[in-house]
């Protein structure tokens, strides 16, 4: 298993495992910025941490997809 670790990592995480719906916009928020900001510096397109990033990104929309617009966290059927 890789053990690369990446400084917006921990941003990412805390949105991850919150469990406190008060919290979890601003942690999402916080991960997806601390996102872009890394993409402002510059990264070869094909890294395993673009790739990570471009993975995390969407984790994150789909978690404030999920979350968001569905507090419970419940996907309704």
């Amino acid at each position: 298993m890789d053990e690369t670790s990446y400084l917006w990592e921990a941003a990412y995480m805390a949105a991850v495992y919150e469990t406190d719906d008060s919290l979890m916009q601003g942690r999402i928020f916080e991960a997806l910025a601390a996102l872009e900001q890394r993409l402002l510096s510059p990264i070869e397109a094909h890294s395993e941490e673009y790739s990570a990033i471009k993975n995390a990104q969407a984790a994150l929309e789909t978690l404030k997809a999920e979350r968001l617009h569905n507090p419970t966290g419940w996907v309704s059927a």
